[in-house]
């Protein structure tokens, strides 16, 4: 499962011209985390000392989702995990050989206090929300399932959730329709409830198409089952930019499930969703493919003697458009099979932007 789950800038240095700018003031009003269903946390505070910023979303009935990044670095670090009993465990996707993890309580007011443990050893953690010029988001999730075959107990069945980020109440609406239009990708839908409905609806209303003419005669097989989930995650949060993640996973028989994650990268002061051209100036195509074989490298523990094509199915690693950003560096990110076997899982590599300062605009 983890397997499957791996995966601004505060001084607007390139959206803004140099100048520092700040969204129109509002007062969000903090979610209750122990009587709200579903919601979105953006927290600061330190682990160790060391000031970090979380991005974190309960996402399902037993479901968290999100990222943090340590603040002098800047690197995303994505986040999955769920509640047990009264505390909350949160794993990271970043060390394939070792278990890291937050383990904490988070009180009414969404105050998150406890131990993050990893390399070895572990540190408290004091994390408070903050959303100091930042957007509020609310969280709308959905699931739902239907029977192949009404009435026979052994029926195989298609089950769908959906859960996904809206501009909460009170946000500047011109703002506000910004994002909701690039989330619905340019539909002019106002009801989340009924955006999430419909992808949910499709996948069943296909499945039960694709699969009625099941052959059952030598017992029913269990990749008649078919599942989709889709998520989506914040990764940065600081007027003006917002970072979003769109994940989806769908299983409609054979081996394995598709899956992959895609990236929004939105200018609210400009109302743009972004290229990485608003960053990088072109020569960025060829440029930085030594960087991101560098953190290839890094990630994977790779020997510089070591040919990429060893792990990959290309022999270098060019930035393609599926990319994110925080205020200290760019990440690119790519689904299974796009340079890797499925077996790799998504690959997203991040370069400090104090490694490419030539190529930034």
């Amino acid at each position: 499962m983890r397997t499957i789950l791996l995966f601004v800038i505060t001084c607007c240095v390139f959206v803004s011209c140099g100048k520092k700018t700040k969204q129109q003031a509002q007062t969000p009003k903090i979610p209750d985390p122990s009587k709200t269903a579903y919601y979105y946390l953006h927290l600061k505070g330190v682990i160790n000392g060391e000031p970090v910023t979380m991005n974190l979303i309960k996402s399902g009935p037993w479901i968290f989702r999100g990222y943090y990044t340590y603040d002098n670095i800047g690197e995303p670090i994505m986040l999955w995990g769920s509640p047990d009993g009264e505390r909350i465990f949160l794993y990271e996707n970043t060390d394939r050989d070792e278990e890291r993890l937050f383990a904490g309580r988070m009180d009414s007011v969404g105050h998150f206090t406890g131990k993050w443990r990893g390399k070895g050893t572990s540190y408290n953690f004091d994390l408070k929300p903050d959303f100091q010029n930042t957007i509020p988001l609310d969280v709308v999730y959905a699931a739902d399932s239907v029977a192949l075959f009404a009435g026979n107990p052994n029926t195989p069945t298609g089950q769908a959730s959906n859960c996904i980020v809206w501009p909460a109440t009170g946000t500047d609406e011109s703002t506000a329709a910004f994002i909701r239009t690039s989330i619905t990708d340019g539909k002019p839908i106002n009801d989340p409830d009924k955006f999430i409905r419909r992808d949910i609806d499709s996948f069943l209303a296909t499945y039960k198409v694709n699969e009625k003419d099941l052959d059952t005669t030598g017992g029913i097989p269990a990749t008649a089952n078919w599942a989709a989930d889709a998520d989506m995650k914040v990764v940065w949060n600081q007027y003006p930019l917002l970072v979003l993640e769109y994940f989806t996973y769908e299983f409609t028989g054979g081996a394995h499930g598709n899956y992959g994650a895609h990236y929004q990268v939105l200018d609210l002061e400009k109302k743009k969703v972004l290229k990485v051209e608003d960053f990088l100036k072109p020569e960025y195509k060829t440029d930085l493919i030594p960087e991101l074989e560098q953190s290839f490298r890094k990630i994977y523990k790779m020997e510089d003697g070591a040919k990429l094509e060893s792990m990959l199915l290309t022999k270098e690693i060019a930035p393609n458009d599926n990319f994110l950003v925080t205020d200290k560096g760019i990440g690119f990110s790519y689904t299974p099979y796009e340079i890797g076997p499925y077996a790799l899982g998504q690959v997203t590599l991040f370069v400090p932007y104090k490694n490419i300062k030539a190529l930034m605009k």
